[in-house]
């Protein structure tokens, strides 16, 4: 382990107000401490004698969301408290995310009271030749592009005119329990998602277990679509899972009653998502309150209306080209 200046140069950003410039979308990025969308918050245009922070550094906030830490793929003006890293030898993109990562990892140590502005410099990573041997063989050029649209047509969401309950169209299956399971926290051979509910599908991942111990009836594929039935603040969140997995006793995954596109499932989890505000945590959407959550019924054209309007959408070209 050494030390962060060691191998990159700690700079500061150029501390500008995104109130005080002029949003453009045809101007650049403004990156703030945001922990979303690799940081930028704005597209604004450039201002006389400021030059714009050079691509390839990697942006981290000092403060508010502490050590949110991206590559940037593009000249960027920065917001305050933001700082960017240049590297001082020659290092591939891989290698920049996994310094991300790194530094995302030491989150834990900091809060709104205690920025990172002071000790940023010392904090500890890998070196360049401690890096794991998968950082190196990662091929990166498969999501060039991916925020790009499947069809660039300007499609329309379709107006519906039907609706029916969520048992109408999908068979209920429940998650099972965590009794006897024995859980791990990090991926492993042979291993499988367990999945529980949660406000974000990135934090549905509860551990991994073992898929030998499992039984078959309780593995869904990848493309599977359920929803949380508990948690104050998770309950009724419906998702597409990316992976195979198996759900805890909070998650109930729906079966298509009839064939059905990975765009149409996308859609019915925005839908049964969208019944969020008729529950709370004293009325979960568990058994018949489930059956009878109401969603459009769509109709063949309607389908395919939805099916070309997903596909409009930006990154739906990641999606339909390499869905997993």
């Amino acid at each position: 382990m050494i030390e962060l200046r060691e191998i990159f140069e700690v700079k500061y950003g150029v501390n500008l107000e995104l109130n005080k410039l002029t949003q453009s979308s045809e101007g650049i990025n403004f990156v703030s401490r945001s922990g979303k969308n690799n940081g930028v918050s704005a597209k604004v245009l450039r201002i006389p004698r400021v030059e714009p922070i050079p691509a390839g550094v990697l942006s981290v906030a000092g403060g508010g969301s502490v050590l949110e830490t991206f590559l940037q793929p593009a000249p960027f003006y920065s917001g305050r408290d933001l700082y960017y890293l240049s590297a001082k030898v020659d290092m591939s993109d891989a290698q920049k995310l996994y310094y991300c990562a790194c530094l995302r990892a030491n989150k834990y140590k900091y809060s709104y009271g205690r920025q990172a502005n002071r000790t940023l410099k010392s904090i500890l990573i890998p070196s360049l030749d401690e890096l794991p041997t998968w950082v190196n063989e990662v091929n990166l050029s498969r999501y060039e592009g991916v925020q790009e649209a499947a069809d660039p047509r300007n499609v329309i969401v379709p107006i519906i005119k039907n609706h029916t309950t969520i048992n109408d169209l999908f068979e209920i299956k429940n998650g099972i329990a965590a009794t006897n399971i024995k859980e791990y926290d990090k991926h492993f051979l042979n291993c499988i998602m367990y999945v529980r509910p949660a406000s974000t599908q990135a934090r549905t991942l509860r551990s991994y277990i073992k898929k030998a111990i499992i039984p078959k009836e309780n593995i869904y594929p990848a493309e599977s679509l359920f929803v949380s039935t508990n948690g104050e603040g998770s309950h009724s969140f419906s998702y597409v899972s990316t992976h195979e997995f198996v759900p805890n006793s909070d998650v109930a995954v729906l079966i298509p009653k009839e064939e059905m596109s990975l765009e149409v499932k996308l859609y019915y989890a925005k839908c049964i998502t969208a019944n969020r505000p008729l529950f709370s945590y004293g009325r979960k959407p568990k058994g018949n309150k489930l059956k009878r959550i109401r969603i459009p019924k769509l109709s063949d054209e309607e389908k395919t209306e939805i099916k070309e309007f997903i596909r409009s959408l930006p990154y739906s070209s990641a999606l339909i080209n390499n869905p997993h």
